[in-house]
C-alpha cells in the first residue's frame, strides 16, 4: 500500500482548484455584461466636449484678435513714418488721391512690403494658399493700395504728376500681387496644410468644391458665347471631356465645350467642337462612280 504524501495531496488540490473555478470565474465575469455609460456620465462627457470646443474657439479668436491688431498698428506706423517732419500724426487715408505724393508713396511702401512677406514664408514654402496672419498689414488695405497703384497706371499719364512710366512697368507685378492676395485666408495657422499637394487640396474641398457642388450643366442652362456677350441655351448635355470641361448641344446645334461660369446654371465656352474630318471616306465623285472604282 501507497504511503500517503501531504505535500502531493496539497499539490494535487491546487490543480484541481486551478482547472475548476478558473471557468467558473470567467462565466460570472461574461455573465455581468459590459458596463454602459448612464446618462449623467453621457452629458459630462458631453459638458467636457463642449468646454473643450468654447476653450478652442475662445483660443482662436483671440489669435485673430492680437494678428488683426498687430497689422493695423504696423499700417498706422508706416503711414505716420511717411508724414514730414513737424506734421501732426493722422490717420492714413480712408480714400487715396493721386496728387497727393504722401499717399502714392504710402501705397508703394505698403505694397512692396507685402510683395517682401509673399515671398518669404519659410513654413509654407512652394504652398498656394497661407494664413493671412502673415500678412504684414490688413488685408483690405494691402488690396486698396495695389488697386490705387494699378488705377494709376491704366490711366492717362498727364493726369498723374509723379513716376507713371515706373508704375506702368510694375503693373503686371502689381497685378499678380492683387491676385495673389486671395490666396491668404482666413485661417489658422495650424489649419492649413504645409505640404504643397495636401495644402492645394485641402482648400479646394473647404471652400472650390462647396462653392460649386454641382458643376454639371443640364439642358437650359445659359451658355455664354465667347466675349461678344451673345448667350444660348443648352439643348443636350453630350458628356464630359478629357479636362474639367463639358461638351454641350447648344439650342442652335452647335456643339462646344464649356466650363462652370461665375453664377449658377451659366457655363463659358471653352471652344467650338468641330467633327473631326473622315479621312478614310472617299466621297463619289460628280460621274457617278465611287472613287475606289476609278482605274
Amino acid at each position: 500500500m501507497p504511503m500517503w504524501n501531504p505535500l502531493e495531496a496539497l499539490l494535487h488540490s491546487l490543480i484541481v482548484r486551478r482547472v475548476w473555478y478558473a471557468p467558473v470565474w470567467a462565466v460570472r465575469k461574461f455573465r455581468s455584461g459590459p458596463r454602459y455609460v448612464s446618462v449623467g456620465e453621457r452629458q459630462l462627457l458631453a459638458n467636457m466636449h463642449s468646454e473643450s470646443i468654447r476653450r478652442e474657439l475662445t483660443s482662436r479668436a483671440v489669435a485673430a484678435n492680437e494678428y488683426d491688431e498687430r497689422q493695423r498698428l504696423a499700417y498706422i506706423k508706416l503711414w505716420a513714418s511717411g508724414l514730414p517732419v513737424g506734421r501732426a500724426a493722422t490717420a492714413p487715408p480712408e480714400d487715396f488721391d493721386l496728387n497727393v505724393p504722401e499717399h502714392v508713396t504710402f501705397a508703394l511702401a505698403v505694397a512692396g512690403e507685402y510683395d517682401a512677406a509673399r515671398e518669404s514664408s519659410a513654413a509654407f514654402v512652394d504652398c498656394l494658399y497661407r494664413p493671412d496672419s502673415d500678412l504684414p498689414y490688413p488685408q483690405a488695405e494691402i488690396r486698396r493700395c495695389c488697386e490705387f497703384l494699378i488705377a494709376i497706371a491704366d490711366g492717362d499719364a498727364a493726369s498723374f504728376g509723379g513716376d507713371h512710366e515706373l508704375l506702368v512697368k510694375e503693373r503686371d507685378a502689381l497685378g499678380f500681387a492683387l491676385f495673389s492676395l486671395d490666396h491668404f485666408l482666413d485661417l489658422p495657422a495650424s489649419d492649413i496644410p504645409r505640404q504643397k499637394l495636401q495644402n492645394l487640396a485641402y482648400v479646394n474641398q473647404r471652400y472650390v468644391d462647396r462653392a460649386n457642388p454641382t458643376a454639371t450643366p443640364k439642358p437650359g442652362d445659359v451658355v455664354l458665347i465667347g466675349g461678344s456677350g451673345f448667350a444660348e441655351s443648352i439643348e443636350q448635355v453630350v458628356g464630359a471631356c478629357d479636362s474639367s470641361g463639358w461638351m454641350v448641344v447648344t439650342a442652335s446645334g452647335l456643339p462646344v465645350e464649356v466650363t462652370p461660369g461665375a453664377e449658377r446654371g451659366t457655363w463659358n465656352q471653352v471652344k467650338v467642337i468641330a467633327p473631326a474630318a473622315a479621312n478614310w471616306l472617299s466621297l463619289t465623285p460628280p460621274a457617278g462612280m465611287s472613287a475606289w472604282e476609278e482605274k
